[in-house]
């Protein structure tokens, strides 16, 4: 009888409906929730939660598993008390949060994205916390890039970020305590001014689109300053250049090219990348025509970048953008540092990443890597050319004559192939080294003509800088309190191959950004050289299915670093270069052999008979060694 009551007992009390409360704090470690009433709300939406599943195919999106997990925690920390709703309907917390997705495109996102329930309507309660719990968990995750999940799969490996998605869990307890939570959705967006400079230009871009259609420039003559035409007047008002005023001897002044247009037109040719010459041809047309057309994907397809850089760029760090072909040292939201750089081909391109400077090496060897050995160095070996002049080759620390080699049988991959330190090494006088999958560092170079063209694509993937000498004085300055002299002492009289490791580390950021806008609100634009930002277009309008990637090819995905130490080199040390200041403004030429390698001597007849090989093409720095090596 008494076990009989006990059981009365407690069936009663779980039938007694739970009261509303405040929201709990979050429970510190798992908390298995009570067996709640059906009728009550909180009973509602534990059997609702238990029974939920993330959307299948274009209902669901990525990340919405892990996003309902947190769900089911979070509300059984609370004891499925409900966050949006009370009294059986939307209350005012949830309308700040409603009314905030409905301004998702102005952060460049889409409010149909984030279906919730309208304010004042009809509802069903549970269904509507849960739809506005669901809907800003997605919102938080799109705010930081997850519309694309996967960037190097999904669009290029070049591109190795992912977003910086912050943790469901942390999402929901921050809205469940903020005393604005419309504000606090706001928040889960980037911080970087960049990104905001980049919303506020696309805003205006927004306010004015459809305005612009009508100052497209029509075919016509080359417009030159000093020149009477109808499209000059056109062009007054496409760059917001005043009409001068009437005088005697200009009886049309809106029609004449004056010094003053002039001066807008050279600062548009400038931003956009072409000659800064003032003469209104074919390409200038196009430029001022396409930058008619909506900027509107190309400011989102960069801001979406933005939500996948690391949240923290650090007090100093060094930046390359490749788009730009430009590197910056950045300290606090200075720039104290900026240089010329030559970035990688469209089929050795130059990934997009982060990482920490670690090591500044002088008079650095150059280890060739195995994708160069492989599809390069062995066709010549094979057709007879063999390594000339500035390469040599090891095998377990021992040196090796290429002509005792058999290569149609032999792997090239286990000869160590390098070019000791000297004037004319590959990677110059010295490389800074940020340890990473892709093998990719920044580097010196014996040529510098390509610094002086405009588009700079032309490595194998590793980044040139124009002035390395200047930046190593630089970070040892800031780092160790060297003078420049003592730098200079080392690049000109110092060990080879002689590491210098930082005492702090310093971020290097290279990135993928056709897009900039400076602190007075004006937008520069840059080629899409590797077409990363068309496929993050493609990917955020709901066209994947029309991206071509960019990959690798397969061997470089398995390219390993060397410092090229340990491979038992011997002869004499090659002329040291003993001016590291050297001019940096050399005419524009059509390719650059580095100077000093010259052409070699005939080799001997190979001692096997050679098989047919490939010639190269091309101005990477490999290139033209190659090409100085070897005659071709």
């Amino acid at each position: 009888m008494a076990r009989r009551l006990l059981g009365m007992a407690l069936v009663c009390l779980l039938s007694i409906p739970a009261q509303a409360t405040e929201a709990l704090p979050v429970a510190q470690g798992p908390l298995k929730p009570a067996i709640l009433a059906d009728d009550s709300v909180e009973g509602q939406l534990q059997a609702s939660l238990a029974s939920a599943k993330p959307g299948v195919g274009s209902a669901g999106y990525v990340g919405e598993a892990d996003d309902l997990a947190a769900a089911v925690a979070f509300y059984g920390a609370r004891q499925f008390t409900p966050l949006w709703i009370s009294s059986g309907a939307l209350h005012a917390r949830a309308a700040l949060v409603v009314a905030e997705f409905g301004r998702a495109d102005e952060w460049g996102l889409k409010a149909a994205d984030f279906a919730v329930p309208a304010m004042g309507a009809t509802i069903n309660p549970i269904e509507a916390e849960l739809a506005l719990t669901r809907a800003v968990l997605k919102y938080a995750r799109y705010a930081r890039g997850g519309r694309i999940a996967d960037p190097g799969q999904e669009l290029s490996a070049f591109i190795d970020r992912k977003p910086q998605i912050i943790a469901p869990q942390t999402v929901l307890d921050q809205l469940s305590t903020a005393v604005a939570p419309d504000a606090a959705l706001r928040g889960f967006h980037p911080k970087h001014p960049q990104f905001e400079r980049l919303r506020q230009a696309y805003l205006k871009e927004r306010a004015n689109e459809g305005q612009s259609a009508a100052l497209l420039l029509p075919s016509g003559p080359v417009l030159t300053p000093g020149a009477a035409h109808p499209n000059v007047a056109l062009l007054r008002r496409r760059l917001g250049v005043a009409v001068p005023a009437a005088s005697a001897d200009v009886a049309m002044p809106d029609l004449l090219y004056d010094r003053v247009l002039a001066g807008a037109v050279k600062a548009f040719q400038a931003t956009a990348g072409l000659r800064a010459d003032g003469l209104v041809g074919e390409k200038t047309r196009l430029a001022l025509n396409g930058e008619q057309k909506s900027r509107l994907p190309a400011l989102i397809a960069n801001m979406e970048q933005w939500r996948w850089m690391p949240e923290t760029l650090g007090p100093t760090y060094v930046h390359v953008n490749i788009p730009e072909y430009e590197m910056r040292v950045i300290k606090g939201s200075q720039v104290i540092h900026s240089e010329r750089v030559v970035t990688g081909k469209l089929e050795t391109a130059t990934p997009a990443f982060s990482a920490d400077l670690q090591t500044i090496v002088f008079q650095p060897k150059w280890g060739v890597p195995d994708s160069i050995k492989v599809n390069e160095l062995l066709p010549r070996l094979q057709d007879g050319r063999g390594l000339r002049a500035g390469l040599r080759m090891s095998l377990n620390g021992r040196e090796i004559d290429p002509w005792d080699v058999d290569w149609s049988r032999a792997d090239i991959t286990r000869y160590h192939v390098y070019q000791p330190s000297g004037d004319d090494n590959a990677l110059g006088v010295v490389k800074f080294l940020f340890p990473n999958k892709h093998a990719v560092y920044l580097h010196d170079t014996p040529s510098k003509r390509l610094f002086n063209t405009e588009r700079r694509s032309y490595s194998h993937g590793c980044v040139r800088v124009r002035n390395p000498v200047r930046l190593a004085e630089l970070l040892l300055a800031a780092d160790k309190n060297w003078s420049a002299q003592r730098v200079r002492d080392l690049v000109d009289d110092g060990p080879e191959d002689n590491p210098v490791k930082l005492d702090t580390k310093l971020p290097v950021h290279i990135t993928y950004f056709t897009a900039w806008v400076d602190e007075t609100g004006k937008v520069a634009t840059f080629a899409d050289v590797y077409g990363h930002e068309r496929r993050i277009t493609l990917a955020l309008t709901g066209r994947a299915d029309q991206i071509v990637k960019l990959n690798p090819l397969p061997l470089a995905t398995t390219v390993t670093a060397t410092s090229g130490t340990g491979d038992g080199s011997t002869g004499e040390r090659p002329k040291r270069r003993r001016s590291v200041q050297a001019a940096y403004s050399a005419p524009v030429i059509a390719f650059d052999p580095p100077s000093g390698l010259g052409f070699a001597a005939p080799e001997p007849t190979p001692r096997y008979k050679p098989t047919s090989g490939s010639r190269f093409r091309g101005n990477s720095t490999n290139d033209l060694i190659m090409r100085s090596l070897g005659g071709f």
